[in-house]
């Protein structure tokens, strides 16, 4: 109770009361004043005609009351006699008063009562409707109660706290998973930087601490110990690479290019590891077909592919293809390597997903991750198709907008 008596609706609506009832005792004073002069002139017209042989009762004869007034004339009585000089006056006038001034208080404190009890329901609503929403702060699952009627402001309040809360959920549920996602990722990052930091504390313990060493073995741990830091930089690099991607702050340039031209810029980026590998790449694409895309980014994702059959298919061959229908346009890169186990596809562009045996970290595990969320970004999707002992196939797939075609 002291919520409500403390809020200012209820005082303004007892400050507006005392207003009505002070205005209703001003317009009972003068409406008394006007009828009692009414009244007690028609008394007086009503006497003038009985004293004049007339009725009493009824609307008096103009006759009668003239009579009356010529009888009377030696006493000053005529219909010109003022109202407040009879003796009637004063009672009739407090009655009149009585009667108006309670009419108007009673229907001013009715208004008041039902004003009040209007508000004080508001604001037992609006105080369920707080608890709910302090309930929901510290616990997202607390549903948040419709009070009021259907079309009410409350209820629209509480449908909108409803929806709030609905938000609330849907961001606890999204931090929940990402900060799930974060602690798979640092602990695959941390086991991933720690296999090389134990190979290089290894290798350099070995170097400092034998003298005797001889200068292959000593070249060859240093080779060792390079290689490890090689891959460090390249893991933490992509990590950068693929946590911009994730939290969207990659700004796109999308602009026209030749897709041969792209694909050409990443076999010439990858092709010292491709001659290492005595790989070979098949690339005679058309050159009439455009994309609108990051030409940069797109390269990375076609390099990525490219690095990941290169490192783990095993192939002795890359073949590319492009081709362009009125729906979509598609690059299709295939190797003739040991193929995926239809299992294993799903979890294709997982973090950390590769199944090399490779300790010296040629693979960071995140470039197909990276080359996934790349191409959405250029909107297109990579689909893979591949089968044991033969090979697999990654195409990109775009779909054919009217500022990319021929």
């Amino acid at each position: 109770m002291d919520r409500f008596i403390s809020n200012r609706a209820p005082r303004r609506l007892l400050l507006i009361f005392l207003i009505m009832l002070a205005l209703s005792c001003g317009i009972s004073y003068f409406s008394a004043k006007k009828c009692a002069d009414i009244i007690v002139s028609e008394q007086i017209k009503a006497e003038l005609s009985a004293v004049g042989g007339g009725k009493f009762t009824g609307a008096p004869e103009e006759s009668s009351v003239a009579e009356g007034e010529a009888i009377l004339e030696k006493y000053s009585i005529s219909r010109e006699l003022p109202p407040a000089a009879m003796h009637s006056y004063g009672m009739v006038r407090k009655t009149v008063f009585s009667l108006m001034f309670g009419l108007l208080a009673g229907v001013s404190l009715l208004w008041f009562v039902i004003s009040v009890r209007e508000v004080m329901a508001i604001f037992r609503d609006l105080e369920k409707l707080r608890n709910d929403c302090i309930k929901a702060a510290y616990d997202t699952q607390t549903a948040i109660t419709l009070y009021g009627e259907d079309l009410g402001t409350v209820h629209r309040v509480c449908e909108s706290a409803e929806k709030l809360v609905e938000c609330m959920r849907n961001t606890s549920f999204k931090l929940s998973r990402e900060q799930e996602f974060l602690r798979n990722f640092l602990t695959d990052l941390s086991h991933q930087i720690k296999t090389a930091l134990a190979v290089v504390r290894l290798n350099t313990d070995m170097l400092s601490e034998l003298d005797d060493l001889p200068a292959e073995r000593r070249d060859k741990l240093s080779d060792e110990v390079q290689l490890n830091l090689d891959g460090m930089e390249s893991l933490v690099i992509e990590a950068i690479k693929l946590a911009k991607l994730d939290t969207n702050t990659v700004e796109y340039r999308m602009e026209v290019h030749r897709i041969s031209d792209v694909f050409a810029l990443a076999v010439k980026r990858i092709s010292p590891l491709l001659r290492k590998r005595n790989i070979r790449i098949n690339a005679e694409l058309p050159e009439d077909i455009s994309l609108v895309c990051d030409k940069g980014w797109l390269c990375e994702a076609i390099e990525n592919i490219i690095k990941n059959s290169a490192d783990h298919s095993e192939c002795t061959e890359i073949t590319a293809e492009l081709t362009k229908n009125p729906i979509m346009t598609t690059l299709a890169i295939s190797d003739n390597g040991k193929g995926i186990p239809q299992e294993e596809i799903p979890k294709l562009f997982d973090r950390f997903s590769k199944k090399s045996q490779d300790s010296s970290m040629y693979s960071s595990g995140l470039g197909m991750s990276i080359a996934q969320k790349i191409v959405r970004g250029n909107n297109g999707e990579i689909f893979v198709y591949s089968e044991v002992g033969k090979g697999t196939r990654f195409e990109f797939v775009f779909i054919t907008s009217g500022s990319s075609g021929r």
